[in-house]
């Protein structure tokens, strides 16, 4: 998790929206609250927020003194003051989100004007889905497609021991209740309804990643930033204006 608040730091550095000592963070979908442990250790204002907490982590402790809380449902609003946060990032929450609008429109109304956000999630053509480790399971969601692999043997590390057909109806629900992998032009479609400036800045960010050794060739190729796009993750970058 470390890696991951590290990797939005230094993209939005790069991307020229440094953060400074105090800045207020949200980690959207903050889940354990690793994240927000760790960046408040290292002088930031940062908070979390999820729609369920477990006991495990650092959650007790945040909670006891409100720095993660809870997903308002009924209507959808995160539990933040107007125009609080200077940054808003989310790792590996956006391929779960079934009402982008929603979370959109919380993400603008929280950030402080000129205020940033990053947001790192898998593609919809990603080879290898993240969380079952199934080839194009992002597409693919028939219960016979995932039996097969399920089958063959292909688990995730909480799944060891079950047997294919458990697998396979875990992975079948999962996918069809919890993920939502939309193209980049549907993304493309509702961040416009609430943002002027955005961009996917893939390239930029792989600097960061376990491409950087290869990021002086990466930047050289054309159309490297639509490929790790298309086919790895996606990286979304969007700023609040300033009026």
């Amino acid at each position: 998790m470390e890696k991951q608040y590290s990797k939005v730091l230094q993209t939005l550095r790069d991307l020229g929206h440094g953060a400074r000592d105090g800045s207020s963070v949200l980690d959207f979908g903050c889940g354990s609250g690793r994240g927000v442990m760790g960046l408040r250790e290292r002088g930031y204002e940062a908070y979390g927020c999820d729609l369920k907490f477990g006991e495990e982590g650092d959650i007790p402790a945040l909670a006891r003194h409100g720095h993660v809380r809870l997903i308002e449902t009924a209507p959808y609003r995160f539990p933040f003051d107007d125009d609080f946060f200077d940054i808003v990032y989310s790792c590996q929450v956006f391929e779960h989100v079934q009402n982008y609008r929603d979370v959109l429109r919380e993400i603008h109304r929280v950030l402080a004007p000129g205020g940033v956000s990053l947001h790192i999630f898998p593609s919809r053509y990603r080879l290898i889905e993240s969380h079952l480790h199934i080839p194009l399971a992002s597409i693919i969601q028939q219960y016979w497609y995932l039996y097969f692999w399920a089958k063959l043997g292909i688990r995730n590390d909480r799944q060891k021991g079950m047997s294919p057909e458990e697998v396979a109806h875990i992975n079948y629900n999962g996918l069809k209740e919890g993920t939502n992998y939309l193209s980049k032009k549907k993304i493309t479609s509702f961040v416009e309804e609430f943002f002027d400036e955005y961009e996917f800045c893939e390239l930029a960010a792989s600097r960061h990643s376990r491409l950087n050794s290869i990021y002086p060739v990466l930047k050289r190729i054309p159309f490297a930033s639509q490929f790790l796009s298309t086919f790895q993750t996606r990286i979304l970058f969007l700023r609040k204006n300033r009026t």
